[in-house]
This record gives C-alpha cells, structure tokens and sequence, in this order.
C-alpha cells in the first residue's frame, strides 16, 4: 500500500469516529443511535385540587382508557347530583304546555262569542294577548330546561377531567405525586412510557437519507445480540440540517422481549442484495 493510500484510509476511519459513521468491507454504513421510547408522556391534571387516589405503583402495566389516579370530588359529584335532577325534571315545561292549551282553548271560544256579536273586541284582544303570552312561557321553560341540561352535561365534563386515564397502553416509569397531596393545574402526576416498539431517531448522511422512504427496511445491532434485529423506517425528515449535512430519520423497532430504553445501537438501511443504503424506488410501503 502506497504512503497516499495509507493516508486516505486513516482519514476515513477518523472521519468516520468524528460523525458517528462507522464502515465495513463490503457492508452497508452503518451509523451510532440511541433508542428511545415509542411514548413517554408525563400525565397531569388540567385544573388543580387534592390527589384523592393514586391507582398504579410504578413498574405497572397498563392499557388505554385505564383509570390511574383520582381527585377528590366528592363536592362535585353532590353538585351533580343536584344539576341531574334539575335536567331530567321537565314539570315547567309540561305545566306552561298545559296552560297555552287552556289559553288557546279560551280564544276559541271568545272568537266564536265575537264572530256571532257575543263578546266585545276587548275581550277578545285580552284572550289573544293570554294565548300568546302562554306560547312563550312554554318557549322560556324549554329553554330553561335545556341550559339546566347544559349545566349538566358542563359540570359531568368537568368530573372527567377530575379523573387520569391511560391515553395508551404501555407501563407507569415514575409515580410523582402521591394520594392527599395538592396538585396543581398541569402539575406532573404520572410518567407513562411504552418500549414496545422502541423508536431510534438519527442523523442519517444525506448520500443515504435521500434515499429512503417510510416502509423501508432498517438493520438495528443491539449490544450482546450476534444478529442483527429488524426494523422499518416510519418517517424521514424533509428538511436536511446544513451544518451536519444529515437528515433525521425514525426508525420503529419491535421489542417484544422489552429491552430497556437508552442502549447504544448501530443502525445501517440496507437494499436487498447489493448491500447498499435503500431506495425509495425499490421498496413499496
């Protein structure tokens, strides 16, 4: 090997150090990551009060739509007993609907009496006046009944927000607010997170990220495993960062067995049959 050849290859492979590209013979670049959660949510209410319950420990799994703490609510849920019967009681309603028939009936009677010259139009003018009046009382219950069902419908919204459900399944990392403390609106209760898949973002080198596409193909070595595990490309960014010349690419890994999050992988985006980095135009989504 000649001084110049020698040369160009120490280079590379302190290029490669510096970016966190690493090579070999024959192989596909194969470029330093972290995995990370596919979800790590830190959980709080929207408006503050006393943590009553705290329904998970830390290390639980659990499922979307799960309940996992609680504030106290036991003044609300006396106000809503009291908003409820307001809204299922319709006796206005039906007691003004009863009156306008009553006033109607009346006018009927009183034009008839006029039509024949019985009545005088005052009288006549009063029963129209009645029955009209009637008609919008029975306008005024209605609409009174259905801002009582509003303020129902408001205050069991507000009961939902007293309680924190799971947005997803996965498993409670950290319990941070305990039961009897106050806890303020936005104030952090839970940490959720779900390694099943595990995501691996990186800054891919723009020879390769040009070519890929979501659905493609991405090879993930984790420590202590000969083979490497098999994931997909689920998004690549579509702006380049011009100091790195590297594009961030998200890579979605299956973790049935629930490897921790965190460890130091190599990730390399091979095309079937020639090692190359993968092509938009070979592989279908």
């Amino acid at each position: 090997m000649t001084h110049h050849s020698r040369f160009a290859v120490i280079l590379a492979l302190a290029l490669g150090a510096l970016s966190g590209r690493t090579w070999a013979a024959g192989a596909a670049e194969a470029i330093k990551a972290i995995t990370a959660p596919s979800e790590d949510l830190t959980l709080s209410f929207t408006r503050a009060g006393r943590l009553a319950k705290v329904l998970v420990r830390q290390g639980r799994k659990v499922r979307a739509g799960e309940l996992l703490a609680q504030l106290d609510d036991s003044v609300e849920q006396k106000q809503l007993a009291l908003l409820k019967a307001r809204a299922d009681n319709t006796a206005a309603i039906r007691a003004a609907q009863l009156k306008c028939q009553r006033t109607k009936a009346v006018l009927d009677k009183v034009q008839n009496a006029y039509t024949s010259k019985a009545a005088p139009q005052r009288e006549l003018e009063d029963a129209q006046f009645e029955a009209a009046k009637a008609e919008i009382d029975v306008a005024a219950a209605q609409l009174e009944h259905e801002q009582d069902v509003g303020k129902y419908e408001q205050a069991r919204l507000d009961l939902d927000r007293m309680r924190l459900t799971s947005p997803g399944d996965g498993e409670i990392e950290r319990v941070i607010a305990k039961a009897g403390e106050s806890v303020n609106a936005l104030a952090p209760v839970l940490r959720l997170v779900n390694v099943d898949p595990l995501w691996i973002d990186t800054p891919v080198p723009l020879d390769i990220g040009r070519r890929l596409a979501a659905g493609g193909k991405a090879l993930v070595q984790l420590p202590g495993l000969a083979a490497p595990a098999e994931g997909k490309v689920i998004h690549v960014s579509r702006v380049a960062d011009p100091a790195s010349q590297t594009l961030e690419v998200r890579v979605e890994l299956p973790n049935p067995s629930t490897r921790l999050a965190g460890e130091h992988v190599t990730v390399t985006f091979p095309e079937p049959g020639n090692g190359k980095p993968e092509s938009r135009s070979t592989k279908s989504e």
